[in-house]
């Protein structure tokens, strides 16, 4: 019976997790629109680009659904690779606001730390739909950019970047902006 039970509370646990839904709010409305205006503000922009051409942009969006005119704001990430990989992800407004906090108190302060021998500290954000990682190893400093399908992190495809991490400031105004 205890059995029973106990696998009856791990299938409602995975029905539960799987029912969520992984994406965020704006890529869904984006998928689902039949009819979609996408208006992309690059005057409000942080960019990163690494000496292999690379470049990764954060940009304000709203996305008209035009049959039904509803309408939503996100930040749009768009990751250029070598290889001819391209890929965008959204970050919803509301998750904006959490991105905003972690920057501002636990990457900015961090910008000029160091780390002994053999240590290092790494900070990670979370959104539904991008992981940004901070990671300070002895005097240099890198920023990963890893962005999700479905909740799956793709870790084949991703940015970094050592050089660009003095560029956090712009990003944090940048976020401000658009709040």
């Amino acid at each position: 019976m205890k059995k029973l039970f106990a696998l009856f509370l791990l299938l409602f646990a995975i029905t539960q997790n799987h029912s969520q839904p992984n994406n965020s709010v704006a890529r869904q409305f984006i998928e689902n629109a039949e009819i979609l205006q996408l208006n992309k503000d690059w005057n409000i922009k942080a960019e990163f680009t690494t000496g292999l051409k690379e470049v990764l942009v954060f940009f304000p969006v709203e996305a008209i659904d035009l049959k039904s005119n509803t309408k939503i704001k996100a930040l749009q990430v768009e990751m250029a690779l070598a290889e001819n990989y391209f890929k965008s992800s959204w970050i919803d407004l509301n998750e904006v606001n959490e991105f905003i906090l972690f920057i501002e108190q636990y990457v900015i302060p961090n910008l000029k730390d160091k780390t002994e021998k053999n240590q290092s500290t790494t900070y990670i954000f979370n959104s539904k739909e991008i992981t940004f990682s901070f990671h300070i190893q002895k005097t240099s400093r890198r920023i990963s950019i890893y962005l999700k399908d479905n909740g799956l992190t793709d870790y084949r495809h991703y940015f970094w970047t050592e050089t660009q991490v003095s560029k956090i400031p712009e990003l944090l105004m940048m976020l401000k902006a658009i709040k």
